[in-house]
C-alpha cells in the first residue's frame, strides 16, 4: 500500500503506513521524529513492571507489543487533538477504521484516562476488567500513578 500523505501533524490529520512509525510504549508513538500520544488513554510505560503468579513480568513492553501487533502493516490514520505539555501532539488514531486507544483499552493493555477523556473509554475499559484481559489478570499500578512516584 503506498502512502503518498506527508507524515507531518501539523495538518489536523494524518495518514501514515504503521511501518513508518517507531513506536516507544503503549500509547505513543514517533512519525518522522514527531512525537505522538494517543487521546485519552494511558499505557504502562515502558520499563514498568507487574506482578503475575508472584513474578514480575514485564507489562510495559506487552503493551508497546500489543500496539505493533494492532498496527502492524496498516494504513494509520491520525487526527490532531491538541499538543501536550511535553510538546507531543495529542491524537485519536484509527486503523481500519477502529479507534486504537479503544483497541488498547479493551484488549487490557492501556486505561482510560478519565482526567483527559472524561470517560471515553470507561465501557472498554469495564468489559477488560470484567473478563481479566491483559493487565487485567496481573496486579499492577496504574501507570499515572506509577510515573509520579518515578
Amino acid at each position: 500500500m503506498e502512502n503518498n500523505q506527508p507524515h507531518s501533524l501539523s495538518t489536523n490529520t494524518v495518514s501514515a503506513l504503521a511501518d513508518d512509525l517507531f513506536i516507544r510504549d503503549g500509547d505513543s508513538f514517533a512519525i518522522d521524529g514527531q512525537e505522538v500520544r494517543l487521546w485519552g488513554i494511558d499505557a504502562p510505560e515502558y520499563h514498568q513492571t507487574c506482578i503475575k503468579s508472584g513474578s514480575n513480568v514485564p507489562c510495559g513492553k506487552y503493551a508497546r507489543q500489543r500496539l505493533v501487533n494492532l498496527t502492524k502493516g496498516a494504513q494509520l490514520q491520525c487526527e490532531r487533538v491538541n499538543t501536550d505539555r511535553y510538546k507531543r501532539i495529542v491524537a485519536r488514531c484509527y486503523v481500519h477504521g477502529e479507534d486504537v486507544a479503544a483497541l488498547m483499552v479493551s484488549a487490557g493493555f492501556a486505561f482510560d484516562y478519565p482526567r483527559y477523556s472524561k470517560g471515553a473509554y470507561s465501557e472498554q475499559q469495564k468489559a477488560a476488567k470484567n473478563e481479566q484481559r491483559g493487565l487485567w489478570s496481573m496486579d499492577f499500578e496504574m501507570p499515572w500513578i506509577w510515573k509520579r512516584k518515578k
